[in-house]
């Protein structure tokens, strides 16, 4: 725990303590998305809308900056968040599953995400974005490429771990390597067993490991300041560091299917992020403000296809 102490994660996401939407990056945000759906562009609708990619990552560390400032609860600034990340997961579905060509989108990405709405009880959220995820997972292209490396240079983790654990409440169980996904087999075992499982000790033990592990996929080199994509590091949201997503995703689970678990006794448990063991995002915790209305109907002209499945963000 010493290498990611509160101090070195709460100074890397400083900048985004004060208004986000005057970060250079959030305004360039905006104007790129603009720029994208107008008639100049030749960047696709569906493209434009990852322009928004700056505004949720300013929201989320947002976030996370003030639980480790002062333990305050920014609901907000997750909700829109929350909120960003459905509108671009969306569209980058429909884009591959409209372009043979396009790059899969990561499972890491999508099990990261899932873990966080669970985490948080944002459970209008969690089915249909595991509804994207197992469409991506279907297509079978996850496959390499004849004379390409593979998707994966090692074992999956977080997305085998958050789409398998949704099965297995299920009473399901996915076969990864049919969608040629090789998964780590303590997270596979954990959400089929150790999910699960009875016995309220033991339960706590599958999490009490469920932190080391956490620990290790994290994508980051604080040390240095600087990202590091090795094998396996597949958590990349700084806010996610010492906020054990993957434990209180698996701790709300087993209390979702009626099964109690002991205390578990780890330092990542005893973090700042500790204030979100038992908190659940407000409904409507972000109002919406006139620039998202804006964004909407700018998308629901530019990309018609897409309106449908925004629902559940409008």
């Amino acid at each position: 725990m010493s290498a990611y102490s509160e101090d070195k994660i709460k100074d890397w996401l400083s900048l985004y303590d004060d208004d986000i939407f005057s970060l250079p990056s959030v305004e360039d945000a905006f104007g790129d998305f603009d720029y994208y759906v107008s008639d100049e562009s030749d960047v696709t609708p569906l493209g434009a809308v990852d322009a928004f990619r700056p505004v949720e990552n300013a929201c989320l560390s947002h976030f996370g900056y003030w639980i480790l400032q002062a333990e305050e609860v920014r609901a907000a600034s997750l909700d829109i968040a929350q909120r960003v990340r459905f509108l671009r997961d969306n569209a980058r579905v429909l884009s591959f599953e409209s372009n043979p060509n396009h790059l899969t989108p990561s499972l890491a990405n999508y099990g990261e995400t899932l873990l966080q709405l669970l985490a948080t009880s944002r459970l209008d959220l969690v089915t249909p974005t595991e509804q994207l995820a197992l469409r991506v997972l279907k297509s079978g292209r996850y496959k390499a490429l004849d004379g390409a490396g593979g998707y994966f240079s090692a074992p999956a983790r977080v997305g085998v771990f958050a789409l398998e654990m949704l099965a297995a409440a299920r009473g399901e169980a996915i076969e990864w390597e049919t969608f040629h996904v090789p998964p780590d087999r303590f997270w596979l075992d954990c959400a089929r067993v150790g999910l699960t499982e009875p016995d309220p000790t033991k339960a706590a033990e599958w999490a009490q490991e469920l932190c080391d592990a956490h620990m290790r996929t994290l994508r980051s080199d604080l040390e240095n300041g600087a990202l590091n994509a090795a094998p396996g590091q597949e958590i990349e949201e700084a806010a996610h560091f010492l906020w054990p997503i993957s434990t209180v995703a698996f701790l709300r689970m087993r209390s979702r299917l009626g099964l109690s678990t002991a205390e578990v006794d780890h330092p990542l448990m005893r973090t700042s992020f500790a204030v979100l063991h038992d908190w659940a995002i407000p409904v409507d915790a972000w109002p919406g403000a006139p620039w998202y209305v804006d964004v909407l109907a700018k998308i629901d002209d530019a990309a018609p296809e897409l309106a449908p499945s925004l629902a559940p963000i409008r």
